[in-house]
């Protein structure tokens, strides 16, 4: 009766007064326990319809790593050093100044953080604009990449927000406050009260940041915005005026300055002291130049390599999505190639079995051998070659060696033909891709690319002709005859009156005029040659020697890669494993997985027709058998002849069972939009699918 006139009742167990403290919650602590170097190893699944020995499985890994490891690191340094090379315009938004300059990103960006000062900027917010374009997922990883070159670990907090933790003001508030003191706030409870010094504080109140702010003595607080288009403006602009403490924004912009600036209000921009960075777009070509030219011990074929630049054209790709897309076709020839481990056969501990040499004596390129074999009648080899494994391990180990070094010597006559077209004044320049996907495919040597771009050789001059040959030279091109030419041609410039001006051949266009002629009121033009000088027409005959050299080097070198012996060993050409990962169809699987259930689950009951199959599969069996209305009833019948249990005891308690199911596989279906409710029939279903259409 006491506590009548109380509006609640505070209960104290034993006795004890109420503690006003909010009691601390029990939370899941992992421990940090370091990974295991054994464990770290990428274990491969055997091969060869499981016969394949541990040996091989290690060979086929330690190939992997051995050869994937370095272009990794290569590829990482071309990102980090070759990526981010930007122009910076610094502006003020309340003016109009733009000034442009190229730089190195992260040193710029770097330094306008240090530099960044409130007093600095007249109370202004220090602001970065980084415009990236439309690939925008490496903002996370720049800002790391910033910290960790400027070493802002103690002086500073780096706090990256995105669209999708900023549904409300709140919430974006609560993020900064529990990213940058790391603590751990509820999620559940958006009005946990924290106890303070100075009384209890809201989880979003920026009191708490900035009490953590002045007790670690934090210079700046580092907030990243990686998808800043993506945010509401208005919320940017509150966010940004309740913004007291020494902050530095970082805006991840993919159109412009001017569309971000038009999003925010003219009393937020006032706040802020802007500068702008553009990033430089990678390009795929230079990735690709990058792995594949510097000496590969695995070549990628041109099916493969067209697929690979047909992608960022279709879509919006990231450099790192490339480079992954470059190491699954390396992962996916050593993890999936038995034959693999003969990249680096002349390893010691490379054992293979008696499946290899079956394997390897199916192969196309090892038939041809065989046929090669029987058109000289050399029959004794052939049947060696069939029956005795010994003799096959001799023409590996004595064959693999001359295709490796066929495939480097159309490599090298692809840079060669490349560094002749750098120094070409032409409008239409190959890249060094195409070039490369044309060897592979053994078009480049009788293409018309070659003869345009040998045709143009002759027409270069003599200062572009030394260049090409000293860098044809330096790249092993180093003939008697390629030797002799450049003397001659060091000789015969070496006596010029003006070095200044270079001797040009007879093919040259300034060897050239136009002649007007008019007859009867008609005019014509007809183009003259004019006469050479001595040093011209001496000349012209070095143009040709050079020629004819390069000319026979590439009716040489440049050899259809498909006729020689085990190319399928140093050349991954596979595209169809590759176009699943990068280029999924969700709904041709979603249909397989409904349709043929044991396809992905490879368990035994899905195959048979009784309720082994799910109510979903099954109401899709049906629905494929129907029209494009769905009656109910019908429908309901026939799930219930299917999946019911004949011989029950409680038919009203497995009724019930079905008709859940039931409901839940319509369900489904119509979230993965296959039907929705009939409007005009209220007791039918509309069917919006067909399968393979």
């Amino acid at each position: 009766m006491e506590y009548e006139s109380q509006t609640c009742y505070v209960f104290s167990p034993d006795g004890r007064e109420n503690d006003a403290r909010r009691p601390i919650k029990r939370r899941r602590t992992v421990q940090n326990i370091p990974p295991d170097p054994s464990e770290q190893c990428i274990s491969l699944a055997p091969l060869l319809r499981g016969e394949e020995i541990k040996e091989s499985i290690e060979a086929r890994r330690r190939s992997f790593e051995a050869i994937w490891r370095p272009k990794e690191a290569h590829l990482n340094v071309k990102l980090v050093s070759a990526a981010y090379s930007l122009r910076i315009s610094k502006i003020d938004f309340s003016q109009n100044f733009i000034q442009n300059a190229n730089v190195d990103i992260i040193s710029e960006i770097t330094s306008f953080i240090r530099e960044s000062d409130v007093a600095r900027y007249n109370g202004k917010i220090a602001t970065g604009l980084i415009v990236s374009g439309p690939d925008n997922s490496s903002f996370a990883q720049l800002l790391e990449s910033i910290a960790e070159t400027a070493g802002f670990h103690e002086r500073a907090i780096s706090v990256t927000l995105t669209s999708g933790q900023s549904i409300n003001l709140k919430t974006a508030l609560k993020y900064i406050n529990q990213h940058a003191t790391s603590s751990v706030l509820d999620a559940e409870d958006d009005d946990q009260i924290i106890g303070s010094s100075k009384g209890p504080q809201l989880n979003y109140d920026l009191q708490i940041l900035a009490n953590h702010v002045r007790s670690r003595s934090i210079d700046k607080v580092i907030l990243g915005f990686e998808d800043s288009e993506a945010f509401d403006g208005r919320l940017l602009a509150d966010l940004i005026e309740l913004l007291r403490i020494p902050f530095v924004l970082l805006f991840g912009v993919a159109t412009s300055a001017e569309l971000f600036q038009e999003k925010l209000s003219r009393d937020t921009v006032r706040l802020l002291q802007g500068t702008i960075f553009h990033v430089k777009r990678i390009d795929p070509q230079e990735m690709f130049r990058a792995i594949q030219a510097d000496s590969p011990r695995l070549f990628l074929g041109p099916g493969l390599s067209k697929v690979l630049f047909q992608q960022p054209r279709d879509y919006v790709q990231s450099p790192i999505s490339f480079g992954q897309s470059l190491k699954y076709a390396y992962m996916t020839h050593f993890f999936a190639n038995p034959l693999s481990l003969l990249v680096d056969f002349h390893d010691e501990n490379i054992l293979l079995q008696k499946e290899h040499y079956e394997a390897i004596r199916h192969l196309a390129s090892f038939r041809r051998y065989i046929q090669s074999l029987i058109e000289t009648k050399d029959y004794d080899n052939v049947r060696d070659l069939l029956d005795d494994d010994e003799k096959l391990e001799k023409v590996i180990k004595w064959q693999l060696p001359k295709t490796r070094a066929a495939l480097e010597r159309i490599l090298e006559a692809t840079q060669i033909l490349s560094t002749v077209q750098s120094f070409q004044s032409t409008t239409a320049e190959a890249t060094w891709s195409k070039l490369y996907i044309q060897a592979m495919a053994g078009e480049l040597k009788a293409s018309s690319l070659l003869e345009s771009i040998l045709r143009s050789f002759k027409r270069i001059p003599s200062s572009s002709l030394r260049a090409v040959l000293k860098n044809n030279i330096e790249q092993s091109l180093s003939t008697k005859l390629l030797l002799r030419v450049k003397q001659d041609l060091d000789a015969l410039t070496s006596g010029l009156e003006n070095p200044e001006m270079p001797l040009r051949s007879q093919y040259d266009v300034h060897h050239e005029t136009l002649r007007t002629t008019i007859v009867a009121q008609k005019v014509s033009l007809s183009k003259n040659a004019s006469t050479p000088s001595a040093q011209d027409t001496a000349y012209t005959k070095i143009v040709d020697r050079a020629y004819d050299e390069l000319y026979e080097y590439f009716q040489r070198t440049l050899v259809d890669p498909r006729d020689l012996f085990l190319h399928e060993v140093l050349i991954y050409d596979s595209m169809s494993p590759h176009r699943d990962v990068f280029s999924p169809r969700p709904r041709f699987a979603i249909e397989r997985a409904l349709s043929s259930p044991h396809d992905y689950l490879g368990c035994e009951c899905c195959p048979t027709a009784g309720g082994g199959l799910s109510a979903t599969a099954i109401l899709y069996q049906l629905y494929l058998e129907s029209g494009s209305a769905i009656n109910n009833a019908d429908l309901w019948s026939a799930f219930c002849t299917i999946i019911c249990v004949e011989g029950v005891s409680d038919e009203a308690v497995e009724q019930q069972r079905a008709l859940a199911l039931f409901e839940r596989g319509l369900a489904e279906l119509q979230y993965l939009g296959m039907i929705k409710l009939n409007r005009k029939k209220v007791d039918h279903l509309t069917k919006l699918s067909w399968k393979g259409i």
